[in-house]
């Protein structure tokens, strides 16, 4: 009879570790398919962003995909850099690649607001 207290205890610290497992893994995307929609578009001083996914995939520690909207003359922020590398999608057949650790920025130097399209990608063992 005392091998059933022994039996629900492992039993109970196998389910608790399978779950404390599960807990600490991180989410990774998936296959999917985001619909568009402006409700989630957030205005800010420059023009409006919408995050579209901030996650890991299977591939990558991160995948990042926002869009913006700049108002005429403006930029979302100063120069900078960063490790991470991206791809703007700028109006008709236009694709801006922004390398690791260069100096970039963009400005709207149209008359009207412009929108773009931004995907980053952070590698597996890339600084952060």
């Amino acid at each position: 009879m005392k091998t059933l207290p022994l039996t629900i205890l492992v039993v109970s610290v196998a389910a608790a570790s399978s779950i404390a497992t599960l807990v600490a893994q991180r989410h990774v995307q998936k296959s999917t398919v985001y619909g568009w929609s402006t409700a989630e578009t957030k205005p800010n001083e420059w023009g409006a962003v919408r995050q579209v996914m901030r996650t890991p995939t299977p591939t990558l520690d991160e995948l990042e995909i926002h869009i913006s909207t700049l108002a005429p003359g403006k930029s979302p922020h100063a120069p900078h850099q960063h490790q991470h590398e991206e791809l703007l999608r700028v109006g008709p057949g236009g694709i801006i690649f922004q390398a690791s650790n260069e100096l970039h920025n963009v400005t709207n130097v149209g008359q009207v607001p412009a929108t773009y399209y931004v995907i980053g990608w952070t590698v597996p063992g890339a600084p952060k």
